[in-house]
């Protein structure tokens, strides 16, 4: 009777230079184990119970802590089977071409709806749109620009607006909620950063366009989610199949970075993938990325730095 100590698929293992994880991702919790902990938890994969732990018969008592440790943690169970549990891939599979895009707009220098009908032939998922510039012409644009959403394939819509004031805001927000898309209105530049309403899609930042624009994420920012996880054992989860356009309309991995691939107004986005380099960061996953490939937090990071390539064809990130 149980035969084997079988460790639960969404249960990772991962091993950094001087620590090792294991990060449930069923139960969103990461517990640091010893290195010397590793090489046990992959005898117990592969091999009966009563083969390993006899393997482990002079270090019985450190042996009997690990599989404690595993036990508490509920990170496996004894069974008499194995070949019926069928691991979980993690192979990560996507079919948008881009599923993402966050978008500049001042109501100039480019049409948005064409360029939203090209993002939605492309399959994207979620907008984020950062208006630039507010008066009172624009909430009819605007309108407009959501009327034209709700009949396509995306999820999701997320507005950013510059503050005016709490009243007009509540205005605002009360104007647009018909539009069953839209997932949030952010307002920035604000005089307070939480409004005295119930509602959660309505919020408020002081923080001024150009700080979010140039914001990166912090060390203490964890993701704990296997689809994550899977994404970036071979992409790179920030940039993957996401687009940014600037409000000149240049085509950009994401808004920060310094390299244009094309413009709205000359290419189309099909061309740009075709012909440029854009997809390149779109493949650094968090293996190649010095800094951060000898961290056992890697897969739980998230990174949104402009990236360099080094000589070497590994990729240093630039503040």
């Amino acid at each position: 009777m149980n035969k084997y100590l079988n460790i639960f698929s969404f249960c990772k293992v991962i091993e950094g230079k001087e620590n090792a994880i294991i990060c449930d991702f069923q139960k969103k919790n990461i517990k640091y184990i010893p290195s010397s902990m590793v090489e046990v938890i992959r005898m117990l994969s592969k091999l009966p119970y009563t083969e390993v732990e006899n393997t482990f018969s002079d270090q019985k008592n450190i042996f009997k802590s690990y599989v404690s440790l595993l036990l508490t943690e509920k990170f496996a169970f004894f069974s008499d089977l194995r070949d019926e549990f069928i691991p979980i891939s993690d192979t990560w599979e996507s079919p948008q071409v881009i599923n993402n895009a966050i978008i500049e707009y001042g109501f100039e220098n480019y049409n948005m709806i064409h360029l939203i009908e090209q993002l939605d032939d492309l399959n994207c998922q979620f907008l984020e749109i950062r208006f630039l510039a507010f008066e009172k012409k624009s909430i009819e644009q605007i309108e407009e620009i959501l009327q034209y959403c709700n009949d396509l394939v995306l999820r999701s819509i997320k507005i950013y607006l510059p503050y005016i004031n709490h009243r007009v805001s509540l205005q605002i927000y009360h104007r647009f909620k018909k539009f069953k898309k839209l997932e949030a209105i952010i307002f920035y530049g604000s005089d307070k950063t939480k409004a005295n309403y119930a509602l959660q899609n309505i919020l408020f930042t002081k923080k001024n366009m150009e700080y979010i624009r140039k914001k990166n994420f912090d060390d203490t920012d964890l993701v704990i989610d296997f689809e994550y996880y899977r994404e970036s054992l071979k992409y790179n989860p920030y940039y993957n199949k996401k687009i940014g356009v600037d409000y000149l309309g240049n085509i950009k991995n994401c808004l920060k970075n310094e390299s244009i691939f094309g413009n709205v107004n000359k290419n189309n986005i099909v061309q740009i993938l075709k012909e440029t380099d854009i997809k390149e960061l779109w493949h650094v996953s968090h293996d190649m990325i010095l800094g951060l490939k000898d961290d056992e937090l890697r897969y739980n990071r998230l990174i949104s730095n402009d990236l360099k390539k080094t000589a070497e064809g590994l990729y240093e990130m630039i503040n």
